[in-house]
This record gives structure tokens, C-alpha cells and sequence, in this order.
């Protein structure tokens, strides 16, 4: 009955701005004649802060616990690894063969900062910074081994990313402390203006050639991916079907991204309250 008497409440607070919760006791006596019961009310305000973030306690979990997650970082590296077996074979090739990575979600676990935003009601960027500095992102399962595999057969690795200029080396140091290769100021290339990482990706194509790119976020592979609203993301998608798992390895990512930005428009400014429409709205149901 509580738990009834929860979700219904927060769907109703998230729902409006104004509304406040009723926690009302059991009543006893005869159904046709409730006993008039004080009424425990807890702001709006209050509410909405503690339980802004409880649709991402799911997808961290999922990251954090699954083994289900696991066997898909596993499948995307040993998938890269087949494919980079192929392109080694290539003899036509005829410039320097390097990977192209993202770093967060791609290589690098931010999973405990998605927590402590959950569990601190807070959000990108609030405590961003201060993770980031700590350095201790753990890796993601395969990454290491494959790039290890990669750099032993002579190909060259680049981690493009959307970090900030100003944390790249504290992105390097996480990096070299779990032992990945060529994680250094040359080869980490973070944002220094613009968010699309069309411009490093093609300087980089413009001087090797680009075996394999590796992403959690489909603007990690190409621009034509960038600003898409929900459907046209999808038929993107379809468009490139061709590849994903041969020349595109995505990871998968389910706290965060574009996915995400879509269902609100690319609008960043909206409330809580809205958001939470838009994501139910968003839902196909029979």
C-alpha cells in the first residue's frame, strides 16, 4: 500500500510544480465513512531534489553489477580484435594504421561518478572535475588487452575526447596508471573549442590510416550522427548499418549521451519536471 501510495505521489510531484505529497495512515472504521486523518505533507521542493536522478540508478547499476555489461565490453574488444586481424592483412594499405578511441564509457569507467550524482541529487558538471582529478577511472573489460594487442603489432593509438583541455593530464595519468599504450600528451587529444570531434578525427585520417574507431556515443563516429532528433538517429543508424562491428565498435552506455539529449530536444536548460515527461512520453507501450 506505501509503495502504491509512493509512485503514485512521485509521479504527480514530477508532473507539477506546485503539487505536495499525502502520506496518509491506514484508516479503519467503515469504507463509507473515512476517518478524518492529519495529513503529513512533505514539500515539493524536498521531494523533487531527493529522487531528481532515480531513472539513472538502473543504467549505473547495470554498468556496476551486470555481468550481462561486461560480456559486451568483452564482445566489442574481441570483436575489434577480429576485425584489426583483417585490416593488418590488407596489403593495399599504404599509410600508418592506427584506433581511434573515446575515452569515457569507451576505455575509461565513470560509473562511480554516475553514482555519487545519484546518490547527491546532483548532475554533469557538479563533482565532474573532482573525479577526474582523483585519476582512478578503472578500465572497461578488454580494452586494455586489445590495445596491448594492437600496439604489439604496430599500430598506433589515438583516445580522442570530449574532456576538457585543462583535464588532460589528469586523463593521461589515469590512463598510464592502468598501463594502456601510447598514453601520453601527443596521443590523448581532448576539446579545446568545439564539441564535434569531426575536425580531430579527419586531421587524424588525413595523415593514417584509421583501422578501427571505438565509441559509446554514436558523434564518435561520425558527424553525420551529430544533432539528430530520435528517429533520424535511427535511420542513421540504418543508413551506416554496414559498419557497426566491421569499422565502428560501439560499448554500451546506458547512464548517459546523445541518446539521452535527443528525447529532450538537445535542450539542456529544461527542468526535472519535464524531462520526466518526455521520457514517459518517449515510451511505446500497448
Amino acid at each position: 500500500m506505501k509503495n502504491i501510495t509512493l509512485i503514485t505521489s512521485l509521479a504527480l510531484i514530477l508532473l507539477t510544480s506546485s503539487c505536495k505529497w499525502f502520506q496518509r495512515e491506514e484508516l479503519s472504521g467503515p469504507a463509507e465513512k473515512p476517518a478524518q486523518v492529519p495529513a503529513v505533507i512533505v514539500q515539493d521542493s524536498a521531494f523533487r531534489q531527493l529522487v531528481r536522478n532515480e531513472h539513472m540508478v538502473l543504467a549505473t547499476l547495470y554498468q556496476q553489477t551486470a555481468a550481462e555489461y561486461r560480456a559486451l565490453c568483452y564482445q566489442a574488444f574481441n570483436i575489434g580484435k577480429f576485425m584489426l586481424d583483417l585490416d593488418l592483412a590488407d596489403k593495399s594499405v599504404n599509410k600508418h594504421r592506427i584506433i581511434v578511441l573515446d575515452v569515457d564509457e569507451t576505455v575509461l569507467d565513470n560509473s562511480p561518478f554516475q553514482a555519487k550524482s545519484v546518490l547527491e541529487s546532483t548532475s554533469y558538471p557538479v563533482n565532474w572535475d573532482e573525479w577526474c582529478n582523483l585519476a582512478r577511472a578503472e578500465a572497461l573489460p578488454g580494452a586494455l588487452d586489445f590495445l596491448k594487442y594492437a600496439r604489439a603489432n604496430g599500430v598506433s593509438i589515438f583516445y580522442v575526447t570530449n574532456r576538457k583541455d585543462y583535464l588532460k593530464d589528469v586523463t593521461v595519468k589515469n590512463l598510464a596508471a592502468l598501463g594502456f599504450p601510447h598514453a601520453d600528451e601527443e596521443h590523448v587529444i581532448t576539446r579545446t573549442a568545439e564539441a564535434s570531434k569531426e575536425g580531430r578525427r579527419q586531421n587524424l585520417a588525413g595523415k593514417y590510416h584509421i583501422s578501427l574507431l571505438f565509441g559509446d556515443n554514436l558523434n564518435d563516429f561520425a558527424e553525420d550522427f551529430e544533432g539528430l532528433a530520435v528517429k533520424p538517429r535511427m535511420e542513421a543508424v540504418d543508413h551506416a548499418s554496414a559498419e557497426f562491428g566491421r569499422r565502428f565498435i560501439v560499448l554500451p552506455n546506458a547512464m548517459y549521451g546523445d541518446w539521452e539529449n535527443a528525447l529532450y530536444d538537445y535542450n539542456s536548460g529544461i527542468g526535472d519536471s519535464v524531462r520526466f515527461q518526455l521520457r514517459r512520453k518517449a515510451l511505446r507501450s500497448f
